[in-house]
């Protein structure tokens, strides 16, 4: 409970005394989080809910807390680069507009013949953008048992990334639908350079690549895939 409150502190997050004090939150944090997240992450919600009626953001438990190493990448991002204005519809932009959070940053784009289109291999990674001063930074990355699907800022310095891990100890695991997934979320305050990981239960065939892939469709819809 101490580094919970620790984490609570840290993030001064609105609400956290309420939550902390009425113990009707299994996670304070995410009872502090759960009524913004409710609209920021409708969609990803919305899917989860939908494959399991009883998904709960309060039911998330924080299963890892570590130091962020800033660790950028001068002069990685292309002013002018031919396929930036489709790609930057991707990005999600911070309140000041001076960085962006790329969930997708695994995914290729080609233009042959005057028609692109987008390869969209994995999920598996996610950057942070310095718009200002032209640089990246990788926030995340994961093998095939994992994935990146949505992301959201909650200020200026601290983000959620939102995402899933397969459960490849499941006999059903990775090619059936019945596959144990679990959902997480992960919690980034860039000022004080930490993320805190949480997962809520598993979820029998919860949403994967497919979600990611729609997501993707849903913010290019004008746009072939491969």
């Amino acid at each position: 409970m101490i580094g919970m409150l620790l984490c609570l502190a840290l993030l001064r997050i609105p609400g956290v005394a309420a939550a902390t004090g009425t113990g009707t939150a299994e996670s304070p944090v995410m009872g502090a989080l759960a009524p913004v997240l409710q609209t920021r992450l409708s969609s990803w919600i919305a899917a989860w809910t939908a494959i399991s009626p009883d998904f709960d953001l309060r039911r998330f438990r924080m299963t890892l807390l570590r130091n962020v190493a800033e660790e950028w990448v001068p002069d990685s991002t292309v002013l002018g680069e031919m396929h930036e204005g489709l790609r930057s519809k991707l990005y999600v932009t911070s309140p000041d507009a001076t960085r962006a959070l790329y969930p997708y940053a695994t995914i290729s784009f080609v233009t042959r013949n005057e028609r692109t289109i987008v390869g969209i291999g994995t999920d598996s990674a996610v950057m942070l953008i310095d718009l200002t001063a032209h640089r990246t930074m990788w926030l995340g990355q994961c093998d095939l048992g994992c994935g990146f699907q949505e992301a959201v800022w909650l200020a200026n310095d601290r983000a959620i990334i939102a995402g899933y891990e397969v459960d490849l100890n499941d006999a059903n695991c990775p090619n059936n639908r019945a596959c144990r997934v679990t959902p997480e979320l992960l919690l980034y305050d860039f000022t004080r350079h930490v993320v805190m990981i949480f997962q809520g239960p598993a979820v029998s065939g919860g949403p994967q690549h497919d979600y990611t892939v729609q997501r993707i469709h849903d913010k290019l819809p004008n746009v072939a895939f491969y």
